[in-house]
């Protein structure tokens, strides 16, 4: 949790927090009632490390590779070993300046990181992105610079990279800042009442990466709903089967898909199965329950903490239907 909530600098770095922590659990969601989210930077950065020190070698099976790795991480040291490997690349050591920046809870700290990655690499797409989110200003101003941050980027991967990486973007390192910025932009359109410009921010992630390590797919469900468009919203929960059974944000979405389809015991078959899912959410997208000002950092399915969650996620398709809602409480 924050250390103190009334510091807008702290709480820009909690938004921060929070983002990434849902992005690791969303990103393999898990029917667990207990999930142990990981820092999503630990993995990300040992990728990179070993990425690093498979550069220059020529391998001739995979059996090679795994059996270089093996020996690289035996004895633990394969950090210090990449560190040192790129000590003299400056981009290397501005990305590692910019996870410290997006790990520590201190803005102080946060900006002093920042200063020192760009300097290092004014290209930095993660010191770039978390500088726009810290600097103070009004929304349209941060939409603008997250929008330049996303383009420069894009600039700089190339094209035929983003041409052939696409379907597969998240399983190469270099392009996780870019799908960083390019998710806090769409939430950012989102945030500001953009919803179409939002939902093609969202679509253009899950074309680059369909398995949708970053969770997009439940932002983009809301806004379908919000916008009117069920068979959109049922088209992308076709993609996850099975998440209708475990979720609390693809089982209620489902009622409000069918209700925006005019099938209304199809959407009273999905009240019934939603209820069961997280029967704590309804309150809230009834409106009868006033969303806290700030949702769980963690939440476990099925309990009031993934309620408020969901109904936040969704919040925009609740408000955009005000019969739905009327609806909703007459089923009690």
């Amino acid at each position: 949790m924050s250390r103190n909530r009334h510091d807008p600098h702290a709480a820009r770095l909690r938004r921060e927090r929070i983002r990434r922590e849902a992005q690791a659990l969303r990103g393999g969601a898990s029917p667990s009632p207990d999930p142990i989210i990981e820092h999503p930077f630990a993995s990300e950065r040992a990728l990179r490390q070993m990425e690093a020190m498979l550069e220059g070698h020529k391998f001739t099976s995979i059996d090679d590779v795994n059996a270089h790795l093996a020996k690289l991480t035996a004895g633990g040291r394969l950090s210090e070993m990449a560190d040192a490997w790129k000590r003299d690349d400056p981009k290397w050591r501005a990305q590692e300046l910019a996870y410290d920046a997006l790990e520590t809870d201190s803005f102080e700290e946060a900006l002093r990181l920042v200063h020192d990655a760009l300097k290092l690499d004014p290209d930095c797409t993660d010191a770039l992105r978390l500088m726009a989110s810290l600097a103070p200003m009004p929304l349209d101003n941060r939409i603008l610079l997250m929008r330049d941050v996303v383009e420069r980027a894009e600039r700089n991967m190339g094209e035929r990279f983003i041409e052939e990486r696409t379907g597969s973007f998240w399983s190469t390192v270099s392009t996780r800042p870019y799908m960083r910025a390019k998710q806090h932009l769409g939430e950012l359109l989102a945030e500001a009442g953009n919803l179409e410009g939002a939902t093609a921010v969202f679509e253009q992630m899950l074309d680059l990466n369909p398995t949708d390590n970053q969770g997009m797919r439940y932002l983009l469900l809301g806004l379908y709903l919000a916008t009117g468009q069920p068979e959109k919203a049922s088209g992308l929960m076709s993609r996850s089967p099975g998440e209708e059974k475990f979720l609390g944000s693809f089982a209620w979405a489902r009622v409000l898909e069918r209700w925006l389809s005019g099938d209304p015991d199809g959407a009273k078959a999905a009240l019934a199965r939603a209820r069961k899912v997280n029967p704590f959410a309804e309150a809230y997208i009834a409106g009868t329950r006033e969303l806290p000002r700030h949702t769980p950092e963690y939440f476990r399915p099925g309990d009031e903490s993934e309620a408020q969650t969901c109904a936040k996620e969704l919040e925009a398709a609740w408000r955009s239907h005000p019969g739905f809602r009327e609806w909703l409480r007459a089923q009690r």
